[in-house]
């Protein structure tokens, strides 16, 4: 009796044994696939970043992004139209761009020209009309007279 025994565990094992396999098949295609895929990915990923700017160039690449944009064409004369269109003493045109009124100054005599912050800031007064100016104006005035 014993060897009946033997076989028949034998012979169940080996079925068993085959149909996992059959079972496991289609999952161990789709593994390989997989680990294919991830292989072409990470050749991919490779020459990505062979192609992007290193980090420390980044600082450049957005310097020269700013290039890129329009530049913002002032001189000392049209700083001063602008001022006396809004109707604006130095002293309330340097408040309103948080500079000091002898750099106002310097740039209506030419001597110095705005920076980038500044020129933009410039320009957005160009388009702002002479209520919102004096709103502005308010507005800085009342953190002064509270502190």
């Amino acid at each position: 009796m014993p060897d009946i025994k033997i076989v028949l565990n034998e012979e169940i094992r080996r079925l068993a044994k085959k149909e996992i396999k059959i079972a496991l098949a289609p999952l161990q295609k789709t593994i390989a696939d997989q680990r294919q895929t991830i292989s072409e990915l990470k050749k991919r990923i490779a020459q990505l970043e062979k192609a992007a700017p290193a980090p420390a160039e980044a600082p450049a690449a957005a310097a020269a992004e700013e290039d890129k944009q329009p530049k913002l064409r002032l001189n000392a004369a049209g700083i001063n139209r602008i001022r006396t269109k809004l109707k604006l003493t130095q002293s309330e045109f340097a408040k309103l761009l948080n500079v000091s009124v002898h750099t106002v100054s310097m740039w209506e005599l030419g001597n110095v020209s705005p920076r980038r912050n500044a020129r933009a800031a410039i320009c957005a007064l160009r388009t702002i009309g002479k209520r919102e100016l004096k709103r502005k104006l308010a507005e800085q005035a009342e953190p002064n007279a509270n502190a």
